[in-house]
């Protein structure tokens, strides 16, 4: 079973990281009790390619709001921040955990999809596979724009 998503959260507010001449520099979420605005500080931590602090947001996020209508997609920007710092197995139990709390969410096809990516980066490529094609079991009224997208992984991991 996968651990929870909060299993590991960070307790410190302000992750730091190493710049490229060796400075630490520390990249800071705000401190707020408004789950909408710590949601939207977190995905901005996504767009500006900051994975670790855009992880550390939303562990804090769903640690402290588990019950808030975003949780689904907190779960799944949380998965994307560890894919995005190539932590696979870590991704995998978030999508994989985010995939059966929240099977009817928005997001739940493309929680199984990133699951898969996961598995395909952990080299697990016949599990993915079968990932890939539960997808369309599941969920057969996926748009088009994720079909492809399903197409395109399942050929990346040579299905």
């Amino acid at each position: 079973q996968a651990p929870s998503a909060t299993a590991s959260a960070p307790s410190a507010e302000t992750p730091a990281k190493k710049n490229k001449s060796g400075d630490t520099q520390v990249a800071a979420l705000p401190s707020t009790n408004d789950p909408d605005e710590l949601y939207r500080n977190s995905y901005q931590f996504i767009l500006s390619g900051d994975y670790p602090t855009a992880e550390q947001g939303f562990r804090d996020h769903i640690s402290r709001f588990p019950k808030d209508a975003k949780a689904a997609d907190a779960h799944y920007w949380l998965g994307e921040s560890l894919l995005g710092q190539q932590k696979y197995r870590d991704a995998a139990e978030i999508f994989l955990a985010a995939s059966k709390d929240y099977p009817k969410a928005k997001k739940a096809p493309d929680m199984l999809l990133k699951l898969g990516v996961s598995l395909v980066g952990l080299k697990q490529n016949d599990v993915a596979c079968a990932t890939f094609n539960e997808i369309g079991k599941r969920y057969p009224d996926v748009s088009g724009t994720l079909k492809e997208r399903i197409k395109q992984e399942k050929a990346l991991a040579a299905c």
